[in-house]
C-alpha cells in the first residue's frame, strides 16, 4: 500500500488479486537456459499478453465534506493535493512554519525543495502559496493498458535476442551499467544474477507472492539471462503499488532518486496524460546529473505520447511486431525510435513467464540496448543512445516519422559497425498511401551495411503489374524511396492491396542477411489528410 490511503483500497486490493489470478492462468514456468512459454508459431491468446495489469478506472473525489477541488478534477489531477516548490531551504520553512492548520504536508523532494500538500481548502490556496515559487496539481501515473492490436501483428515469443542480432558469440553486455527501473518493484527470480537492488518508495504486499510483475518484466528484458544486457545492475525503485497506479510527485522521487544513486539510464514503463511541472524538473535534474531517461509511449493509440516520454531530452520508445510494423495501439506524436513490444518472453514472480505486450515492453528492450552498446562501445549513456537511434532500421513512412521515429532497434548494425565489408541491403518498408492526387505506395530501400552498393536492382509487383528499378548509389546508412502510381487500383474502398518488393546485389557481393531482401505487403492504406 502506498502512503496515501484511498477510500478505494478495499476495491482495488480485490480486483487487483483477482488480476493476478487471471494472469497466473497464462504464466508459465521459466528454466534460465529453456524457457518453458508457447512457441511463437503456435496459436496464442492475445487475451494473455497485454500488460501485466488490468487496473479499474476510478475517479478520486475528496472524502467527507470538503470543499470542491474542481481545478484538480476538469484536469484529470489528485483532488486536494498539490506540489509546491521554493527558491531554497529558508522560504520552505518559512512556509511550514506559516501553515497553521490549512494544510497538511504529505512528502518532500528536498533536491528540488518541493513539498507534497494536501489542502483543506482550494480556495484559499493564494493566499496558502504566497511564498512558493512555483505550485501545480499531481497527476495519476500508470501503468497503461493495451489498445487494439491488429489482426495480422506478429509476436516476438523467444525470438527476441536473435531478432536484434544478439547470438551466442556476442551475448555479453552491460557490465558497469546501472540500469533504473521505475516501477512494480522487482522480484526475486532465476533469470536473474545476484545484480538487483531494490529501493521501495511504495510500500511492498505483506504476501510477497501478490507483487505485481509488471516491473519484474521489464527488468528481465534489460539485465538477466534473457535480457539484452545481462551483466548490467538494475537498480529497481518501486514507485507504483500492485494496481500498477502511482503519480507525477512519486515518479518525481524515484527520479531524483536513480539520478542521486549514479543511474545511468532510468528506464520508465508507466505513463501520464498530465504534464507535471514537479516530474519535467525531476527528469532535468536527473539529466544534469547525467542520467539518460528512456520511456514507453503509451498504448492508447493516440497521436500524442505519454509524460514523461514527451518531455525534452527523454528517449520516447514506440512499439513494433516481429515485422517491424508500427503495433496499433502504440502512440505517435514525439517517438524517438521504436522496439518491439509483442508477445516478447519475459520473466513474472513465482519463477515464470509471460509474453508481454506494449510499449511497456519496448521501453526497456532500447534501454538494454543502450546499456549493452555502452559496455561494448565503451561510451556513454548519450554516446550509446545516439548509435541505438542512428543504427536503427527504418520501417513505415520513409525516414522520420510520427509513428515509429527513426526507425525500429537493431543491434546488429552496431555489434558490426567496425566491420568495413559488411553489406546488407533490405526492402525497408512498402507503404501504401491515398491521396486527393492519387493512391501509391512508396517502397524504400535501406542499405544496413558498411559500404556503398553501386546499380542495385529492385523489382516491385503491384496490382498494376512489375516494375524494374535500379538504384545507382545507395552509401551505408541512407534510403531510397520510390513512389509507384497503383493506377486504376482504387484504394478508397478499402480494397486489400498485395506488394511485392525485391532487392538483390548486382556484383554478387554475400548479402549478411538476404531473409530481408524481399517483403510482401498485403494490407489496406493508410488514409492521409
Amino acid at each position: 500500500m502506498s502512503r496515501r490511503s484511498w477510500s478505494l483500497f478495499s476495491l482495488i486490493i480485490a480486483i487487483g488479486l483477482l488480476a493476478g489470478w487471471w494472469l497466473g492462468r497464462s504464466a508459465t514456468d521459466l528454466g534460465p537456459d529453456q524457457p518453458d512459454v508457447t512457441e511463437r508459431d503456435r496459436p496464442v491468446s492475445r487475451q494473455n499478453s497485454v500488460e501485466l495489469v488490468k487496473k479499474p478506472k476510478v475517479k478520486l473525489r475528496p472524502s467527507g465534506t470538503a470543499p470542491v477541488d474542481a481545478e484538480a478534477l476538469e484536469a484529470g489531477a489528485i483532488p486536494g493535493e498539490r506540489w509546491v516548490s521554493f527558491g531554497d531551504r529558508a522560504a520552505l520553512e518559512r512556509f511550514l512554519n506559516s501553515l497553521n492548520g490549512r494544510g497538511v504536508v504529505l512528502d518532500s523532494i528536498d533536491a528540488l525543495n518541493t513539498l507534497r500538500l494536501r489542502i483543506t481548502d482550494p480556495s484559499a490556496l493564494d493566499d496558502l502559496l504566497a511564498e512558493a515559487e512555483d505550485s501545480g496539481l499531481i497527476y495519476p501515473v500508470d501503468v497503461p493498458d493495451v489498445g487494439t492490436i491488429q489482426d495480422d501483428a506478429v509476436g516476438f515469443g523467444r525470438d527476441l535476442l536473435s531478432w536484434l542480432g544478439i547470438d551466442a558469440q556476442n551475448r555479453a553486455g552491460g557490465e558497469g551499467v546501472k540500469v533504473a527501473v521505475l516501477d512494480t518493484g522487482v522480484a526475486s527470480h532465476s533469470v536473474f544474477s545476484d545484480n538487483v537492488t531494490r529501493t521501495n518508495l511504495i510500500e511492498l504486499p505483506d504476501d510477497p507472492a501478490t507483487l505485481n510483475g509488471h516491473g519484474t518484466a521489464v527488468a528481465s528484458l534489460i539485465a538477466s539471462q534473457i535480457g539484452l544486457a545481462p551483466d548490467a545492475s538494475i537498480l529497481s525503485y518501486r514507485v507504483a503499488d500492485d494496481n500498477g497506479s502511482s503519480d507525477s510527485f512519486t515518479l518525481a522521487q524515484g527520479v531524483i532518486a536513480a539520478a542521486d544513486a549514479g543511474a545511468d539510464i532510468i528506464n520508465i514503463s508507466m505513463g501520464s496524460s498530465g504534464d507535471s511541472s514537479v516530474l519535467r524538473k525531476a527528469v532535468e535534474y536527473a539529466q544534469q546529473s547525467g542520467s539518460l531517461i528512456v520511456a514507453s509511449a503509451g498504448n492508447e493509440g493516440q497521436s500524442q505520447v505519454a509524460y514523461p516520454a514527451a518531455y525534452d531530452g527523454v528517449v520516447s520508445v514506440g512499439a513494433v511486431d516481429a515485422l517491424g510494423n508500427h503495433l496499433n495501439f502504440s502512440n505517435s506524436g514525439d517517438v524517438t525510435l521504436s522496439a518491439p513490444g509483442l508477445e516478447v518472453l519475459s520473466a513474472y514472480p513465482g519463477d515464470q513467464a509471460v509474453l508481454f505486450t506494449g510499449t511497456s515492453g519496448s521501453a526497456p528492450v532500447v534501454a538494454g540496448a543502450i546499456a549493452y552498446t555502452m559496455s561494448n562501445q565503451n561510451i556513454g549513456a548519450e554516446q550509446a543512445a545516439e548509435l541505438v537511434i542512428n543504427y536503427s532500421n527504418d520501417s513505415g513512412a520513409p525516414g522520420l516519422d510520427p509513428s515509429l521515429g527513426s526507425g525500429y532497434v537493431d543491434l546488429g548494425r552496431i555489434i558490426r559497425i567496425d566491420d568495413s565489408t559488411a553489406t546488407d541491403v533490405a526492402i525497408a518498408s512498402n507503404h501504401l498511401v491515398s491521396t486527393d492526387k492519387g493512391d501509391f505506395v512508396q517502397v524504400t530501400i535501406e542499405n544496413r551495411g558498411n559500404t556503398t552498393v553501386i546499380n542495385t536492382p529492385v523489382s516491385v509487383t503491384t496490382p498494376s503489374g512489375t516494375t524494374q528499378l535500379n538504384i545507382t548509389s545507395l552509401p551505408a546508412g541512407k534510403i531510397h524511396t520510390f513512389d509507384l502510381p497503383l493506377g486504376s487500383t482504387s484504394l478508397g474502398d478499402g480494397q486489400e492491396v498485395r506488394i511485392d518488393s525485391k532487392v538483390s546485389l548486382s556484383d554478387g557481393s554475400p548479402d549478411l542477411n538476404p531473409s530481408n531482401n524481399r517483403r510482401v505487403d498485403v494490407s489496406v492504406p493508410v488514409q492521409n489528410p
